[in-house]
């Protein structure tokens, strides 16, 4: 579940790039447009942020603010039964709809970032059932449908998803910031490449904010 959070922000980075995408945790020691220096565990690294970089925090959520028609991302594991459980949902603003449209393999789970298409809560618990809708890149036997969509809703195939949420589940929404938010001290995660000057560079960083650090 907490590898989920860079699995998102690895989709800003270009298909291209993304094998020699390197992941950097740590705290900000600066931040001067448009480098962003960084104090990580081995030391400091100072990372050129894109002109459109993504700024972006964690806010816990509830179930209950789940609605049709919003755009998700889930991590989720196969019961016995087959049945899809959430580790971890997390709500997009509507500037990210569409990031990493698709369901694809995630460690031991699966990752599936899709439109919500109805929402069954249980009475009386703190979960309940998603039905979702996605694009994919690669369809399959008996409407199966897998892998990024090429571009937010559009891909040479679409599947359906059905996602139980429990009240072990973890619900989180993503909030889009600026650049106010880089403050010295604050805990960041985010995924960098390194130019072919050996710089490095990154189109979005997940930031500590309102007291809720990324996931380390």
């Amino acid at each position: 579940m907490r590898l989920a959070a860079f699995a998102l922000l690895l989709v800003l980075v270009p298909a291209s790039a993304e094998t020699a995408a390197q992941r950097l945790t740590g705290t900000i020691e600066s931040y001067a447009a448009p480098v962003l220096t960084v104090k990580t565990a081995k030391g400091s690294v100072a990372i050129t942020l894109a002109p459109e970089a993504r700024i972006v925090a964690n806010e816990k959520a509830l179930f209950a603010s789940i609605k049709q028609g919003d755009f998700i991302a889930s991590t989720a594991a196969a019961r016995k039964d087959g049945r899809l459980v959430a580790k971890e949902v997390r709500l997009f603003p509507a500037a990210l709809r569409g990031l990493g449209e698709g369901q694809y393999p995630h460690d031991d789970a699966s990752l599936t970032n899709a439109t919500v298409t109805s929402v069954v809560a249980v009475p009386h618990a703190k979960g309940g059932v998603l039905k979702l809708s996605f694009h994919g890149s690669t369809p399959g036997p008996n409407g199966m449908c897998s892998g990024h969509a090429p571009a937010p809703g559009v891909g040479p195939c679409s599947g359906d998803a059905e996602i139980v949420v429990t009240p072990k589940t973890t619900v989180t929404t993503w909030l889009l910031g600026d650049a106010t938010w880089l403050q010295i001290g604050k805990a960041v995660s985010l995924f960098a490449v390194t130019d072919a000057s050996g710089k490095l560079s990154s189109p979005g960083v997940l930031v500590e904010h309102n007291g809720v650090k990324p996931v380390p």
